[in-house]
């Protein structure tokens, strides 16, 4: 007889993104039996738009999917009769459509983790159709009938569980509230063992400019590129303090790098080092060596409502981190505390906060106190507790110990 409940998840997410990957380590964690269902489908695609810019793309897309929805029908019909709920991560709007409508007819609970609607990036953030045409209508349908299938969606932040109660007309009592956290085991808080010239691992480059020994300050910022991270910002705070000894790690690529390549050529701001995208293995290695990680600064309504996985991968690292304000991360920090918060799309702001962090004692200061924050609100156990909680609504209590990975 079992004593755990077991939960599928299901679905084409992509399963090394950090809200799915830390979503299950935290169920097995509160003592969850995880059983993962999974087709790949979108993981190789770094912009999802991509995917959706020309009729040859989408007919790929269409088959892959239905290739992969085919091969998970069969897959989930041999597991379901053990199966107590059934969950839907990121991206997971067209698998709760395809899927949920028949798990809810056979009883099986259903949990929606989205971390974000295609409204919200499709129409709102990235504009990659225009609001109020026939396609963005379209997606907002799909939203709405994927978030009204599931019987609990998880959000990352109380922002975002209001944007979807005033957006979509869901229920506040199926929302629930867990925050994305970090990969406690890679992004650890003991940077010091953590060897940054590893020669195992690829050199870490350096601004050619440099002088002898690296600037004064690395400022570190790494992301996909996307409006909500007001990239354009950050170059522009760069050229502010061109003549103060501060070196810019920028890594990524996406949608808006090419915008602010041009526009660091245009200001003249030759302090920034413009990094391709690297493994995701080696960030803690960046992050460790950086004097201030950065946070996002688009004055996008989405960017006001996220607390984004680099800010939680600092604050797991204790490292100084300056980010945009608004209530989101004022959850998770406190400005001048732990953190050093500035307003949006404000590159005098974000200059002057830099500027402030040449005083390594306050750097250490809010390194700590940003773990501390850390460990208190958004760790792996939190997550676990968080989990138990919204979950407990839809299951009896759950006892036995975390299981072990289930790939079917």
């Amino acid at each position: 007889m079992r004593t755990t409940t077991q939960i599928l998840s299901l679905g084409t997410y992509e399963r090394d993104y950090p809200r799915n990957s830390l979503t299950i380590a935290a169920l097995r964690g509160a003592g969850f039996d995880v059983v993962e269902i999974h087709a790949p489908v979108w993981g190789a695609a770094h912009d999802k738009t991509t995917l959706l810019r020309s009729p040859g793309a989408l007919l790929r897309l269409g088959l892959n999917l239905l290739r992969a929805y085919t091969g998970l029908t069969v897959r989930t019909l041999r597991r379901i009769g053990h199966a107590d709920i059934v969950m839907f991560g990121y991206i997971g709007q067209l698998d709760v459509l395809v899927l949920g409508p028949a798990l809810r007819l056979l009883g099986k609970p259903v949990v929606f983790n989205p971390l974000i609607t295609l409204t919200d990036t499709l129409i709102d953030d990235r504009r990659a159709f225009a609001p109020g045409g026939v396609a963005a209508r379209l997606i907002r349908l799909i939203d709405r009938l994927a978030l009204l299938l599931a019987n609990v969606i998880l959000v990352d932040t109380a922002e975002n569980g209001a944007y979807l109660t005033e957006q979509f007309g869901i229920n506040p009592e199926r929302i629930h509230v867990v925050p994305v956290g970090a990969d406690e085991a890679l992004f650890s808080a003991n940077r010091s063992a953590i060897d940054v010239d590893d020669p195992a691992m690829p050199p870490l480059s350096r601004n050619s400019n440099s002088p002898p020994g690296g600037r004064d300050l690395d400022v570190l910022f790494y992301g996909n590129m996307i409006p909500l991270q007001g990239v354009d910002t950050i170059v522009r705070a760069a050229r502010l303090l061109r003549g103060d000894d501060v070196r810019f790690e920028i890594i990524g690529t996406g949608q808006t790098l090419d915008e602010a390549r041009a526009l660091a050529v245009e200001l003249g701001t030759d302090n920034i080092d413009w990094v391709g995208r690297v493994p995701y293995v080696e960030l803690p290695r960046r992050i460790a060596r950086a004097d201030v990680v950065l946070g996002i600064f688009g004055d996008t309504a989405k960017a006001a409502r996220v607390v984004p996985n680099k800010v939680y991968q600092a604050m797991a690292m204790g490292a100084a981190i300056v980010t945009r304000d608004s209530s989101a991360p004022r959850s998770m920090l406190t400005d001048g505390v732990s953190t050093l918060l500035v307003p949006p799309a404000d590159p005098e702001a974000l200059a002057d906060a830099i500027r402030r962090l040449r005083d390594s004692e306050l750097r250490a200061r809010l390194g700590a106190a940003a773990n501390w924050n850390f460990i208190e609100r958004a760790s792996l156990f939190v997550q676990s507790e968080r989990l138990r909680d919204a979950l407990g609504m839809i299951v009896l209590p759950v006892t036995g110990q975390p299981s072990e990975s289930v790939l079917s």
